[in-house]
């Protein structure tokens, strides 16, 4: 596992996070008396991963969360659409902001567990082993900081789609497994393979919100309208309330034709599923994040369109599914 918990976070990203001005924060720090690391490579003042979790939380304590949602899958059936990637960067950024957050990489070829240094060489337990019973959720989880848990994956899983055969009723076995310990994240995320299997099916099943991936690339359009058809016919089949669907537009180029021409055909046919006006836009930032094995706020500087866009995108989750209550 690449060793993150010695990172820190600048206060110019601490405010992108969190929403709050860098003054405020500035005073805030100041006033409690928060120290910053004293080895830190570069000449930028950084702070812990808990404390940078702590001065966000402490400027939000008089407020009552309530999170309406709280279990979200990234799918698609098409492979290389980013879907693995933005899993990534939305649960690691969201755990640094102070939430609780769970991901489950359900993926066998382990992308996100690669991600957060997990090598896929059948070293590790997964979610098969989950559910077979050979071991509990406590064997199975690896701690990337705390507040942050992953299961990771690996070709173990290939192995599930026997086990769901002969299970009744399979496609609720995951929401059975995972129960028990909903309740301990505020939000879990799940990656999945670009696949029809009963590993995904029961992923939807067990997902509040339903994330589709898409490139603003022809080839990628071309495939949504056969996705949506495919989960409202999973839905009649297995008996259940369609979920909510967020399309996210990744990958998209100012100056390409064909993104403007994809982002005009996703307003016009999918308007609802997306928010108007936004796209993760083409940044190399993401293809180093997932070398090094860094969320963004760790290496991307302020002026980063792709740390700007993934916390555009936190936003919009935060603002449609949680609120907060006065006490």
């Amino acid at each position: 596992m690449i060793d993150i918990v010695g990172d820190g976070l600048s206060l110019k990203c601490i405010a992108i996070l969190s929403g709050i001005n860098e003054c405020i924060l500035k005073e805030y720090v100041i006033s409690n008396h928060f120290k910053t690391l004293k080895s830190h490579k570069t000449k930028e003042s950084k702070f812990s991963i808990s404390d940078s979790k702590n001065i966000i939380n402490g400027l939000q304590s008089e407020k009552n969360l309530q999170i309406l949602k709280k279990k979200f899958s990234f799918y698609n059936f098409k492979g290389g659409v980013g879907k693995t990637s933005i899993c990534f960067q939305l649960s690691s950024h969201i755990a640094l902001m102070g939430y609780t957050v769970l991901v489950i990489d359900a993926d066998p070829q382990a992308h996100i567990s690669t991600s957060f240094g997990f090598l896929p060489d059948n070293s590790y337990l997964t979610l098969y082993d989950l559910f077979t019973k050979n071991a509990s959720f406590n064997d199975i989880k690896k701690n990337i900081f705390e507040g942050f848990d992953l299961i990771p994956s690996n070709l173990s899983l290939t192995r599930l789609e026997s086990v769901f055969y002969k299970e009744n009723n399979s496609f609720s076995k995951l929401s059975e497994v995972l129960s028990s310990i909903e309740k301990n994240y505020d939000f879990i995320f799940l990656d999945t393979n670009p696949t029809i299997s009963f590993l995904n099916r029961s992923v939807v099943f067990f997902s509040d919100v339903i994330s589709l991936v898409c490139e603003t690339q022809p080839y990628s359009l071309n495939g949504l309208k056969i996705l949506l058809e495919d989960l409202n016919n999973f839905y009649v089949h297995a008996k259940i309330e369609p979920k909510d669907i967020n399309i996210i537009p990744n990958k998209y180029e100012y100056k390409a034709v064909s993104s403007a021409e994809a982002m005009s055909i996703l307003r016009k046919f999918y308007g609802k599923y997306i928010k108007e006006d936004f796209a993760i836009r083409k940044s190399e930032d993401f293809n180093i994040s997932a070398k090094i094995g860094k969320p963004l706020a760790f290496f991307a500087k302020k002026n980063s369109i792709a740390l700007e866009d993934i916390s555009d995108l936190i936003y919009q989750i935060l603002n449609k599914y949680t609120y907060y209550r006065n006490n």
